[in-house]
């Protein structure tokens, strides 16, 4: 019975989180906001085409939804088995069967899960976030060691391999799906760029 409820929550998150708000809010405005900008659906290419406001209210709906979703899943199963369930929201976000299967970055998206499981994880987070902006040239080490901080953190939550398990993934997931990103090519242009001076 519990793996059927499981397999019901999956199928929902996995649905919300394909709830394409970006473009939503853009066609509301005349815009396929999939052909103008960077082509992604997440706030921060809304914000670009569309300004200030359109971008907040995607990245609140997105974060919301996520959040919303969450909580509802965190009241009726444990950490590990509710991130398990944040996977498929995640994958929803990022693979959105309303578009094709393409979709945005997940970040808002992982920022709702791990508020509504575990808001410390949120705040370490937003620290990687603010160091990876300043630290640019160590950008992959400090993704790295925050993926790795952040599964740590939830495994001690209460010793639950799935929870580490799960939570790895989410983070990786969203790292990856960032890998174009102008902070990671930033990132890969100055690392190939000391390459040089060293052979040099």
């Amino acid at each position: 019975m519990e793996l059927l409820l499981l397999s019901f929550y999956c199928v929902i998150a996995y649905l919300v989180g394909s709830i394409p708000v970006g473009k939503i809010v853009a066609a509301s405005r005349g815009v396929n906001i999939q052909e103008t900008g960077t082509g992604n659906i997440g706030a921060s290419n809304t914000y670009l085409v569309l300004g200030k406001k359109a971008g907040i209210i995607v990245l609140l709906c997105d974060l919301g939804k996520a959040y919303v979703m969450m909580l509802v899943t965190f009241s009726t199963f444990s950490l590990g088995m509710s991130l398990f369930v944040g996977l498929f929201l995640l994958a929803g976000n990022i693979k959105s069967i309303f578009l094709g299967f393409t979709g945005g970055k997940g970040v808002a998206t992982g920022i709702g899960i791990f508020l509504a499981t575990y808001p410390l994880v949120a705040v370490i987070t937003f620290t990687f976030w603010v160091l990876s902006t300043v630290f640019i040239r160590y950008l992959s080490f400090i993704g790295i060691a925050g993926v790795l901080l952040i599964s740590f953190t939830y495994y001690r939550v209460d010793y639950e391999l799935l929870a580490f398990i799960c939570s790895l993934l989410l983070c990786v997931a969203i790292l990856y799906r960032n890998r174009h990103s102008k902070g990671f090519m930033k990132a890969t242009a100055m690392a190939d760029e000391s390459v040089v001076n060293v052979k040099e």
